[in-house]
Parts: structure tokens; sequence; C-alpha cells
């Protein structure tokens, strides 16, 4: 394992604004917009922390499940794989690569109680298990904020409410598009200084001290404040299966050779 972000395979898994853009292609020409690919997204990264929270799971194997999730629909679509497999799988790989082993067999159990009408067996999870392997390249190693995050806040001093608002604010960026786009000591920044600014507290002082990228913090800021007023709430389990139903059936009567949609 890499010693750090930098030396690290991650640091080239950043994507830019317009390969966000250009993903989900099939997906938008089937009729979904934009606004319901983040839907589905923020849906299915809150379905992941609410699984990982039943089986008392860390937050970093959550963490590491959403971005492999995110990761995963960079190169495909909503209408070829069905991401209520896909995230089920994503968590079963996330307790692989962050050792908080998990059998198969186990998840599934409690994927049916939680969605009862969750309608996947074991072996189409250890399926999916291998096409999540190919598609991540085998690079199932995540450089999570958290670290950074904790320093800061040792080196801002700040008071222990905006600590537990920062900590609030990074486990809710990865319903974002922020760890996708920036490294994880930007998007550490950035929640700490959505943060201290809903908490009056200023950090301009300290700031100037560090030798960071302050637009690429702002921007961070920005694309949070847009998931807290835009996706003030998930959509429900209904509106969920009525969004892929709808794309899925649209791509069955476009014609899709036999066999092209993996699940």
């Amino acid at each position: 394992m890499a010693a750090s972000y930098w030396d690290s395979h991650c640091s080239r898994n950043l994507v830019s604004k317009d390969q966000l853009d250009f993903s989900h292609a099939e997906d938008r020409l089937l009729g979904l917009t934009r606004e319901h690919i983040q839907q589905l997204n923020v849906y299915f990264c809150a379905s992941i922390a609410e699984l990982a929270k039943q089986l008392k799971l860390r937050q970093r194997v959550a963490a590491s499940a959403m971005i492999y999730f995110r990761r995963t629909y960079l190169c495909n679509n909503f209408c070829r794989m069905d991401p209520r497999l896909v995230y089920i799988a994503c968590l079963y790989l996330s307790c692989k690569a962050e050792e908080s082993l998990l059998a198969a067999k186990h998840l599934v159990v409690h994927a049916k109680t939680l969605r009862p009408k969750w309608s996947y067996e074991v072996k189409d999870l250890l399926d999916m298990e291998m096409v999540l392997l190919e598609d991540l390249d085998f690079n199932l190693i995540v450089f999570s904020p958290y670290r950074d995050l904790a320093t800061f806040l040792a080196d801002a001093g700040v008071d222990t409410a905006v600590g537990q608002r920062a900590w609030g604010a990074l486990n809710d960026s990865y319903r974002s598009d922020v760890n996708l786009l920036y490294p994880p000591h930007i998007v550490a920044l950035g929640c700490l200084c959505l943060a201290a600014s809903a908490s009056r507290v200023d950090l301009s002082p300290w700031l100037q001290r560090l030798n960071v990228d302050l637009n690429q913090v702002a921007a961070v800021v920005s694309e949070l404040t847009s998931l807290y007023t835009q996706h003030t709430y998930v959509i429900s389990t209904d509106e969920c299966h009525r969004l892929l139903e709808l794309v899925c059936q649209r791509w069955d009567s476009a014609g899709a050779p036999p066999g092209e949609r993996r699940r």
C-alpha cells in the first residue's frame, strides 16, 4: 500500500467536471435528468450508510463503499447495471478492503430486511463483486479525508461544536461529487470551513498560513451548500424503483441486444 495519497493510484482517480457531466449518457438519453441521477446517487449512498449502520460497520467502510459506487457509475449506466444490486456489492467489497469481513449470506439477509422487495441472492452478489473489481481496475484503496480533518481541527483550535459540524459535513460529503473531484485534504478543509461559517467562526488568519488552493476549498464549500439546499431529503424507495423501472423499460423498448444489460 502506498504511504501517501500522492504516491498512490488514488490521486489519479480524481475526475474533472466534464467527465462527471459525460457520465450516465445513456440514462439521460432514456429520460433521466441530471436531477434524477443526483437523486438516485444520494438515495443509494444513504442506503449504504443505513445498511452499514445496521450491521455496526465503521463509517470508513461505508465511505469507501460510496466511493466505489460513484466510481463504478462514472463508466456505467443505471440501465445496464442495476444499482439496487451494485450498492450492496460495493459494501461487500468495502468490508473486505477495510478488513471488516462480513459473510455474503449475512449481508444478503440484512439487505432483504432493510429492503423487503430486494430480489437478489448470494450468487448475484458474488457475480457483481467480480464485475466491480474489473470496473474499478482492482484499485480498492481509498484515502478518506477523516485523518486530514482530525489534523486540521487540532491545528485550528476550534471548539467542539464546530468540530461536530465538520464531522457531520464530512459524512454528508459522500453524497455529493466532491470526493471524486478534489483530494482528501481539500475536502476536509472545505467541511471545516463550512462548519466554521455556520458557527460564525472566522478561520481566515489560520487559512492564510496553509499552503493550499483556497479556490478549491471554496468550490467544496459551494458543492456542499448546494447539496444541503437542493437535496434536503432522500427520495423514497418507491420513487427510486419508479425511476429505475422507467429507464429500464425504455432501454428494453429501444431494442437493446440480448445480454447487453449486465444486471
